[in-house]
């Protein structure tokens, strides 16, 4: 479990430190506070400086590897507090098991003021390197690169394997039904499919069974909802599609990390309590350590009430003469501000 954070110059922070971190953790805060970048700062260090993760579509706000040479170098620039790429950003953190670990990515290249009239946004006549550079707890650090030559890009990975692993899951990107299919078959295998059925049925509760069906070829999960016959997923709705990704995301991820982006998305308050208690319990079995961003209200005061308090915390981030803070709340700070009405998102 990461027990502490430290971000300094990646996208909007300056500088950030987050401590108090727990099993479960709950990211509030006003539009362009930084809650999305804080998963991805997250997800990028749990990569151990896989270079390849930023180029990621969750990374790179939804652009497909594909398209990434037609963009250029602003799709890597953006990852630069206000896009300084003569600066170092710096991604750090604790962990219970690894200890201390830092990821660093820099860049060999500056914009130049006068572009291309046919190129606007990047000078093709220079090649770029984008480095990261991962310590773990001995200090000792290893490279992987992006490089940028013309309008391609190649990546040099690191011999070693993840630190951890991590998923992240965005509002804006879709997930393939197959790969959705292959996670809850992949539960099914190791006798923990039941989990998913669980925490479905606390947003649909006629939910009797869900299935692994090949519909044109592919897999796609189905659900009995006492009707005459199966249907799939993603017409049972946005919310049983969200939590039903949240789950296999988490059962997918043993001892690792999960983080997911307005969770409250296709969920009505009045389930909200229910999916928590889901959402924990999973997160128990397969050891996983859970961060999420919300706009609600509701969804705050709903993980107050199903959580407890040596496993949830609550952090805001919040601007503060032109920088972005983090304020955690204790579990009575939150009680109080339940109580009394006040506004903790």
């Amino acid at each position: 479990m990461i027990e502490s954070l430290r971000i300094h110059g990646f996208r909007c922070f300056n500088r950030l430190e987050v401590n108090r971190l727990s099993d479960i953790n709950l990211i509030a805060g006003k539009n362009n506070s930084g809650k999305t970048s804080l998963l991805e700062a997250v997800f990028l260090l749990g990569s151990a400086g896989n270079a390849r993760m930023a180029s990621d579509p969750h990374v790179v706000r939804g652009l497909e590897q594909g398209t990434l040479g037609e963009s250029g170098w602003n799709v890597w620039d953006q990852l630069f507090n206000r896009l300084d790429t003569g600066s170092t950003i710096e991604i750090a953190g604790t962990h219970s098991t690894y200890g201390e670990m830092e990821l660093q990515i820099s860049s060999s290249w500056q914009p130049q003021t006068e572009v291309p009239l046919d190129r606007p946004g990047m000078d093709y006549s220079d090649d770029c390197t984008l480095t990261f550079t991962y310590f773990d707890n001995s200090g000792v650090g290893t490279d992987s690169h992006i490089h940028i030559r013309g309008d391609k890009f190649e990546i040099e990975q690191p011999t070693h394997g993840f630190q951890f692993p991590a998923i992240i899951l965005l509002p804006r990107l879709k997930r393939s039904l197959h790969d959705d299919a292959s996670r809850l078959a992949n539960l099914r295998r190791h006798k923990r499919g039941d989990i998913l059925l669980s925490a479905m049925k606390a947003v649909e509760p006629r939910l009797e069974s869900i299935e692994v069906i090949y519909s044109n070829g592919s897999p796609m999960i189905w659900g009995d909802i006492g009707l005459s016959e199966l249907i799939p997923l993603p017409s049972m709705g946005e919310g049983m599609t969200q939590i039903a990704r949240f789950v296999l995301a988490i059962g997918t991820t043993p001892n690792g990390l999960v983080l997911v982006d307005e969770i409250e998305n296709g969920l009505h308050h009045s389930v909200l309590a229910d999916v928590w208690r889901a959402v924990d319990e999973a997160a128990k079995l397969f050891h996983v350590q859970v961060f999420a961003t919300t706009h609600s209200q509701e969804c705050v005061e709903a993980a107050h009430e199903a959580l407890s308090a040596d496993r949830f915390s609550l952090h805001r981030l919040e601007y503060v003469e032109e920088m972005i803070r983090c304020v955690t709340y204790e579990h009575e700070s939150i009680d109080a501000a339940v109580q009394h009405g006040l506004d903790v998102r």
